[in-house]
């Protein structure tokens, strides 16, 4: 599940792929900005076809948040 959207993360963040994991927050991965989050959404839209509402967005602290969120719509993340 975990794979695609891992590397979507790690190069919008452009950090290696093995720092990536359901943890990671801002808190624990420096490049994690509100810009680089911004276009982290908006590959991720573009990839899985979907469209996250303010509500979703707000929701997302770390990886596993938002991975919750594509599983609820159904999307496959593998």
């Amino acid at each position: 599940m975990s794979e695609k959207l891992y590397k979507i993360i790690s190069r919008v963040f452009n950090v290696d792929y093995n720092k990536i994991n359901d943890e990671t927050s801002p808190e624990n991965l420096e490049e994690w900005d509100s810009f680089n989050f911004y276009v982290l959404l908006d590959e991720i839209e573009n990839e899985f076809n979907i469209k996250f509402d303010l509500d979703e967005t707000l929701d997302i602290k770390k990886i596993g948040d938002l991975k919750n969120i594509l599983t609820k719509r159904g999307g496959k993340i593998e």
